[in-house]
């Protein structure tokens, strides 16, 4: 966790604040995945990746990219980072069996975790940006903009990967953003091998040590329910290989 957190904080500090119109801030909160307890004794690792925060962190008026620039009054990045860490565990522990959300990326996320007989906060939740600009993605932003939270929000996303290493990652974003997906693997996962596609509704392949899935974005209804119940089935049937093969490796150690 230390590690992860210190990684966190070197990476925004690295944010150009030359990129950003500051008078024109209306970015989320930074969103910062930790993974809990229930994460690290599950037999299956799951990351399940949204596209962009949803004005997370925003109604306490926190939601300028110049706290993370370190120019707010009495604002550091580190403070910026426990912060962001405490929302986090405060959103998991929200998360039960029984939580209800409107949500329909929620939704899934709950649906996921039932079908899996995992308790949700053994699935981390992630996104492939780390921030939202007025509660839209950040892909309308200006090219400046957009290059500047993709870069560093990539670099957090793989530093999440690199740390949690998960064996499923599910990137339930569209296919609009497979470019910064393909880049990510190329950039900083030691690239990816592509097991199977159907156009603009699920592409399946390996990267960082961990089986992929990009499937559109939950919200999406017409022609992918399908795609999205097929992905929870092939990791339901995967994870009961996985769990035999690790529980023949301790076995055979213990021998």
């Amino acid at each position: 966790m230390e590690a992860l957190i210190k990684t966190y904080i070197e990476i925004l500090k690295s944010l150009n604040a030359q990129a950003f119109a500051l008078m024109e801030d209306k970015y989320s909160g930074v969103f910062l995945p930790v993974p809990s307890e229930e994460y690290w004794h599950s037999p299956v690792k799951i990351m399940l990746v949204g596209r962009e925060t949803a004005g997370w962190n925003t109604g306490n008026h926190k939601n300028k990219i110049a706290r993370v620039l370190g120019l707010m009054p009495n604002i550091t990045v580190e403070h910026v980072v426990e912060e962001a860490v405490t929302r986090y565990k405060e959103h998991q522990d929200k998360c039960t069996p029984n939580t209800k959300s409107r949500s329909r990326f929620m939704q899934y996320y709950f649906l996921l975790a039932r079908k899996l007989e995992l308790p949700p906060k053994a699935i981390v939740y992630a996104n492939l940006f780390a921030w939202d600009y007025d509660r839209k993605s950040p892909l309308l932003r200006s090219e400046n903009e957009l290059q500047e939270i993709a870069s560093v929000s990539l670099r957090l996303l793989a530093t999440q990967i690199g740390h949690l290493k998960p064996d499923f990652v599910i990137f339930a974003c569209g296919s609009l953003t497979d470019h910064f997906i393909k880049c990510l693997s190329n950039k900083y996962l030691g690239g990816s091998k592509t097991l199977s596609v159907t156009p603009k509704k699920i592409w399946k392949f390996e990267a960082g040590d961990a089986t992929c899935f990009r499937i559109a974005h939950p919200r999406a209804t017409y022609g992918h329910q399908e795609f999205r119940a097929e992905v929870i089935e092939q990791i339901k049937q995967a994870a009961v290989r996985l769990s035999c093969h690790r529980k023949q490796n301790c076995e055979s150690e213990g021998a």
